[in-house]
Parts: C-alpha cells; structure tokens; sequence
C-alpha cells in the first residue's frame, strides 16, 4: 500500500538551497574546464588532424595525392660492404588517407613486413583492411589491432601493422612493396623493405633501448656503467639531423667494439601531436625489431640508470629476472628514485654520478609518471613511455632490496623542468658502483679507456667532506 504524505500538496515540489561551499565551488570550475576540453579537441584539434567527418576538398586532394610514392630519398641505407642491410626511414610517410608511418621492415624469423607508426583519436584505421602487394603479384591482408589508451596531452594511438611474408621474399635483405588500404583505395607505393638486421645467431639476454638528442656528455658514463652491469649491447636512437650529429664519432669505440648501434631517427612531430610521438614510435620500433633476439630491453633514458640493491646477489641485473616468475611477464616496474645534491653544497667534477652523491628519502610513488621498466619484448605488443599498454603482466621490482632506478635529473640541463625532492640523505653506493666499473674498464683495452676519460674528469679517490 502507498503511503501518504503529511505534507501538503503544494509543499511537496519545494526546493530547499543549499549553501555554496568551495568544493562545489571547484567541482563546478572542472566540469567547465572539462567541457572546454572536449570542445577544444573536437571542434578545433581533431578536425585539424582527421578527415572522418568531412569529405576532403580540391586543395587536401593537391596536397595529398591519393598513392603517396616512396622513391629513394626517403631512406637512410646500411652500408652492404659492411654486412649491414637495413635502412630507416629519414622521416615518417605521411599520406592524408593512410595512418603516419615512422618504420617499416622484414622480420624473417617471424615472416612478416612490420609497419609502426602513431594515429590520433578520430582515426579509425583499426576497422579497416589493408594489403601488403608483393612485386610477383601475391597479396596478404592485415588490420591493425586497436590501440584504445592514448598518451599525453593530445590523443596519441600506436599503429602496427604486420603482413605475412610470401616464401620468396622471406629471407632476402631488400625487396619493395604496396601498401594499400582497401575501403578508400589509397596506397604507399614502391615502399622499400630492408630486414630488420636481427640473426637467429645472435642473441643478447639484457640490452637497452633510448633516444637521445644532443646529449653526447651523458653517454660514455652511461654505457659504461651499464654495461658493468650486464647489458650486453645498446641501441640508441639518434633524433639530431645526421648532418649535425656528432655521436657516432663521440661512441667510435663503443661502435667498433659491437656495444652500441646506432639507428639515425630525425623524425619530426606532427601537426596536433606532441613530442611524444618520435619517443613512442622509436619505442615501438626497437621492441618489434627485437622481439627474437633480445630476452629483456631496458627503457630508460641517458640520465637514468638501473643499479641493483641486493648486496648478497652479483651486481649484474639479469641475476634479479632469472626466476621462473618472470617468464611471461611483459615487464618488470623499476621505481624511480631522485639523486642530486643540496643548493648549499656545490658538486664537482664532471661525472654526474660523483656530482650528486645525494637522494630524497624515498622513491617516487609508482604510477606517477616517473618508473621505467626492463621489458620482454616478446610478450609486448604496444608500449608507451612508462607502461606497457598491450601485452603480458607487469611486476614491480622492490626498490629497497632488488632493483632501482637512479635518476639524475637536475643534471640533464635538456630535460623539461619540474619539482625536485629535497635531497637529504647521503647516499655513496653509486659512486662505489662507477668506481667498480671504471676498475673493471681498466683491465680492458687502452682505447676503450681513453673513450670513457676524454669525457669526464675521473678522479676515483674524491670525497666530499661535506654533509647535511
């Protein structure tokens, strides 16, 4: 039975006001903030950077020519003497009805043609079919499996494409191809595709992926100290215009010794992206490159550096990623922890792990858009920056006890600022670290030594007198 209402009937309707307190005062200020947003992207960023929801008019056509064709300027080549077939793309192909496209190459260990590139949020390239048209005629369809989680400030989506290989192109180092998107006919015409450089032969357990621009000085510490702690080679992506890069001669060494390759990745950004897109899609790249002959790749940057914790295990960082544990994992979290030193005490010399022999008292919290990772490339299929987007399980390393990520920031004068920690506690591991390194170095061969000390004044005895 419904109950009755004591109140009159006129009465029922009235509203009682409430007070204006500041968090509904704030709640109001970011629904209207939001609002602008969503209306920013749609109304002015994304029709910008999509044709999908309006027909493309005479001048998108002049400039954008239905069949982009990609002759040999696009490329940058290996050199065949050296036994060195692979070429990257000097920029990425950009085409108004086809997705922007930063690599392209052969896999022969897996059969297939490679495409990675990045889209925006109104392109929706993962519904359609594409084809991959071989010289002798034959066909292989693909699609690309949708990337939903963007990154940064604009939407940005990974794109890989990858086609299977007919039988008589699987193993040669350079052949060309079509790549066509069938709903609208639209096509990247005579794409050359060189392989991928990767041997079944050779395989590295632990090796390091980054881009670098203009941050030579960095670089000779960086590797050696890595490389004391196993890494056993490093591919870094050189963003500075080949003409005005100086880091192959500066890593000459490095170079001859098999310990670094360097892949030239002048790539610009886009209209209505970020910076983020080079990173993303070099990332993407080197995982797909490297998915056979490479069982964990470190993703950090040249002012970071991962040092094992565990005093009672070897130094070396694949002891930590040897359990059965982490067979199937995407990846292993590494927790970011600042190092630097206090205003009032002035660093010296010129290796930024002596300069800053301090830390804050605790790491920074996890999914704050500071930790880095060692990935499996294998289990990967999208990565981005900080996190594994598409793939297989993440588990974190314990930053007290396994593994760690020191990051000298307020060093890296090229890095975008932001709030620092206060560094309080003093903290001299990481120069015992370097020291190690540097006494492992010099049983080595004399020119790798004069390498690493031509950058950087080593004086293995310094300390400081000052503390906090």
């Amino acid at each position: 039975m419904e109950a009755t209402s004591p109140i009159p009937k006129k009465q029922r309707h009235l509203s009682i006001s409430q007070p204006s307190t500041p968090m509904s005062k704030c709640f109001a200020l970011l629904c209207l903030a939001g609002t602008m947003y969503v209306f920013f992207l749609n109304h002015i960023v994304l029709p910008g950077s999509g044709m999908h929801h309006r027909a493309p008019g005479p001048h998108d056509i002049a400039r954008h020519k239905r069949a982009l064709l990609v002759d040999d300027s696009f490329y940058i080549r290996g050199d065949p003497l050296q036994g060195d077939h692979t070429c990257y793309l000097r920029d990425k192909l950009q085409s108004l009805w086809m997705p922007d496209l930063h690599s392209v190459f052969s896999d022969p260990i897996s059969g297939q043609v490679v495409f990675v590139g990045l889209k925006l949020l109104k392109h929706r390239w993962h519904g359609d079919e594409f084809r991959c048209e071989f010289p002798d005629g034959q066909v292989s369809r693909t699609h690309v499996l949708r990337d939903g989680r963007s990154s940064g400030y604009f939407p940005q989506y990974v794109v890989v494409l990858t086609c299977p290989i007919p039988d008589t192109f699987r193993w040669r180092a350079r052949f060309r191809l079509n790549l066509r998107r069938v709903p609208t006919n639209t096509s990247y015409v005579n794409v050359t595709v060189c392989t991928s450089g990767v041997s079944p032969e050779k395989r590295y357990k632990l090796a390091i992926c980054t881009m670098v621009k203009n941050a030579d000085s960095f670089i000779p510490e960086w590797l050696t100290f890595h490389r004391y702690v196993g890494v056993e080679h490093v591919f870094i992506y050189d963003n500075e215009q080949v003409e005005k890069s100086n880091l192959t001669r500066t890593l000459n060494d490095f170079i001859d010794e098999g310990f670094v390759t360097v892949i030239p990745w002048a790539h610009s950004v886009s209209p209505y992206k970020t910076y983020l897109e080079v990173q993303i899609a070099h990332e993407n790249d080197c995982i797909w490159r490297h998915k056979h002959d490479v069982d964990w790749m470190i993703k950090i940057d040249v002012d970071e550096y991962i040092q094992p914790m565990d005093a009672n295990r070897t130094h070396v960082i694949t002891d930590y990623l040897s359990e059965s544990i982490f067979d199937h994992v995407a990846a292993v979290r590494i927790q970011n922890w600042f190092f630097g030193h206090p205003p009032r005490i002035a660093p010296r010399g010129d290796s930024v792990i002596e300069r800053n022999r301090w830390r804050s008292k605790l790491p920074t919290l996890q999914n704050t858009g500071h930790d880095k990772n060692i990935l499996r490339p294998i289990n990967v299929h999208y990565f981005k920056i900080h996190s594994v987007k598409l793939g297989g399980d993440v588990i974190s390393a314990d930053p007290h006890t396994e593994l760690r990520l020191v990051h000298y920031r307020s060093d890296n004068l090229r890095a975008r600022r932001f709030s620092l920690p206060d560094f309080s506690v003093k903290d001299e591991s990481m120069v015992k670290l370097r020291n190690a390194a540097l006494s492992s170095l010099m049983g080595q061969d004399s020119t790798t030594v004069e390498c690493f000390t031509s950058e950087m004044d080593i004086n293995m005895n310094t300390t400081s007198d000052e503390g906090i």
